[in-house]
């Protein structure tokens, strides 16, 4: 795109136009900037032809400003506007030929994604327009592309589950990613409530539904359905906002150990799954959990202890990073974010029931997670998580947390209600196993 002294504004005039084209929403972050730089502007005067039937396709072509028309075999005249499309970029194969004319109805400019840079919109990955070796977890937030606002996961055995159930945070990370695949790129996600409906299971696929529920400059609005072989599993509102500047002030971070002086996730759970002082039901638990390990970094300042029967605050620190680099797309890392942040955190509630919970098997799931998102922090950095929780009753209990980065800024606040059940006798145990399985373990 050829740019002039305001080259910086029309540069971010172009972004907004491609980004908000549902064909290219779809795309990662860096693809849809690279498409605005290499992308060409052409002029078109009232009543002169775009292009005319029978030629061949020198790629896309975006309607940006003005009006024309696709005139149809049977006379009829398509109206074509801001945002509307036609053509194809093709990479490798022949060019196509245009089956219609193309005639500006006012005077028209394009922008145009020529054939020798189709491949832009053929991605490698959901968040990388290159290929690249993919970290655990990036792998773990793919999506295909089923059509507009319809994605879906391929079976994933690896993934981290519990008792065959899908982890709660990777139905979170996965919804908002479709969602995210759904909104213009210059808009960010600021929150998302959800709720968790039934339990899914990472070994079949799952459809993620997007609802368009608003579409505003500043603002944007998005429904999610994640569907498991016809039923709703789980299902999310999330909002994005165009960035602005304003008030701002944060609570300070607390102090905290540096995570480098903590023991590893591994160094710390691996003991307790051969250890015989703790009961059957928390060995198989952190046999389970040492699956996250795979895709997190999990270093803890004070996590609940499982030998003690004394009560403890309802109160936990741990940082936490994604195993291996991210790419650089900004929606992947609150995706990751998404994804971390449901880790752990009803057990924040266990602490003042330690001779209950480290005793008898329990069934604990999270109802509802809902996050707000203040600045954007990288997800393969190093993050602090405050978690509390203030009330349990009702056989639930809410929790509520706050996430730093090293440097102190604080960049997300989070709450969770959560089911928790002890199960004393045998006969409530069968009641579990048979009615109740977990959505994601403690």
């Amino acid at each position: 795109m050829e740019v002039g002294k305001d080259g910086h504004q029309l540069l971010q005039e172009v972004l907004d136009l491609l980004g908000s084209i549902p064909l290219l929403q779809r795309l990662p972050a860096a693809s849809i900037e690279e498409l605005a730089r290499v992308g060409q502007t052409r002029h078109f005067g009232k009543g002169v032809h775009i292009v005319k039937e029978g030629e061949a396709q020198e790629g896309l072509f975006i309607i940006w400003k003005g009006e024309a028309v696709i005139s149809a075999e049977d006379g009829k005249e398509q109206p074509l506007r801001t945002g509307n499309y036609f053509g194809n970029a093709c990479t490798g194969a022949p060019k196509r030929l245009y089956k219609s004319d193309v005639l500006a109805y006012s005077q028209v400019t394009c922008f145009i994604i020529g054939n020798e840079h189709g491949y832009l919109l053929k991605p490698a990955s959901t968040w990388r327009n290159e290929p690249a070796e993919l970290s655990p977890l990036e792998r773990l937030l793919q999506l295909n592309s089923v059509e507009d606002d319809l994605f879906r996961t391929n079976p994933m055995p690896t993934a981290p589950s519990f008792w065959s159930n899908m982890y709660g945070g990777h139905m979170v990370g996965l919804a908002l990613a479709a969602a995210s695949k759904t909104v213009n790129p210059m808009l960010e996600v600021h929150s998302l409530h959800s709720y968790f409906i039934r339990s899914a299971r990472p070994t079949s696929p799952i459809m993620y539904k997007v609802e368009r529920t608003r579409d505003g400059h500043m603002f944007a609005t998005r429904h999610v359905q994640a569907i498991q072989k016809g039923k709703i599993m789980f299902t999310m509102y999330a909002s994005f906002q165009r960035g602005e500047s304003g008030l701002e002030y944060q609570d300070p971070m607390p102090s905290a150990p540096s995570p480098d002086k903590l023991p590893t996730y591994e160094d710390m759970l691996l003991p307790l799954c051969t250890d015989t002082r703790i009961s059957e039901h928390n060995r198989e638990a952190s046999t389970s959990s040492l699956k996250m390990g795979e895709t997190l970094d999990l270093r803890y300042i004070n996590r609940r202890p499982v030998h003690t029967l004394d009560p403890l605050p309802p109160k936990q620190r741990v940082w936490m990073r994604t195993k291996g680099r991210l790419s650089d797309d900004p929606a992947l890392h609150k995706c990751a974010t998404a994804y971390a942040f449901d880790w752990s955190f009803l057990e924040t509630a266990l602490g003042p029931h330690n001779k209950l919970v480290n005793t008898y098997p329990i069934d604990g799931r999270s109802l509802d997670h809902c996050m707000w998102f203040h600045r954007p922090c990288r997800a393969d950095e190093w993050l602090l998580a405050m978690m509390e929780s203030p009330r349990a009753c009702n056989s639930r209990a809410i929790c509520f947390g706050q996430v730093f980065t090293q440097s102190g800024e604080l960049v997300i606040s989070l709450s969770q209600e959560g089911m928790i059940r002890v199960f004393k006798t045998p006969k409530e145990n069968q009641a579990d196993h048979e009615n109740q399985q977990p959505l994601s373990k403690l």
